[in-house]
């Protein structure tokens, strides 16, 4: 076995690991979102509403999954339609009031669990750990031609 194997078998095993605790809430409170509700509503935090076929895409997922968020997440009062384009047929989707603030509300819970992970870490370290994701996203991002909004 090579190093470059090793390293690679390492790394993979600890983004299953990662992936395992990354997005599981660490609230006190009321129900954080949905991990599926959570991606999408920060994906439209971002930019301008989208149609159901720009999500799918967005999100590599498949039309009749993106329809099934969606409509859950209308259901909740999270998402509505808005108008697009004048003559544009395909109806957007734009993240409501209700929808920002179970999205603020469960990101302050994620925030707070990543707060106690690294309690003990420098400024430095958080700050390089993240630096080191954003890497990885935006490579991954690269090769699949979807790149991701940010602040």
């Amino acid at each position: 076995m090579t190093e470059d194997a090793d390293a690679l078998r390492e790394m993979q095993y600890e983004l299953m690991l990662f992936f395992r605790h990354q997005l599981r809430p660490h609230h006190q409170g009321g129900p954080a979102l949905e991990r599926s509700a959570y991606v999408l509503l920060n994906r439209l935090e971002h930019c301008d509403p989208m149609t159901l076929k720009e999500l799918s895409r967005a999100l590599r997922l498949d039309a009749s999954t993106i329809h099934r968020q969606v409509g859950a997440l209308i259901r909740h009062d999270h998402v509505a339609y808005v108008p697009g384009v004048a003559g544009e047929v395909a109806r957007r989707i734009a993240p409501t009031g209700a929808g920002i603030e179970a999205l603020l509300e469960t990101r302050r819970s994620y925030e707070q669990g990543l707060r106690e992970v690294v309690a003990d870490w420098p400024l430095e370290k958080q700050r390089a750990f993240s630096g080191m994701l954003r890497d990885f996203n935006q490579n991954v991002e690269r090769i699949e031609e979807s790149p991701w909004p940010r602040r």
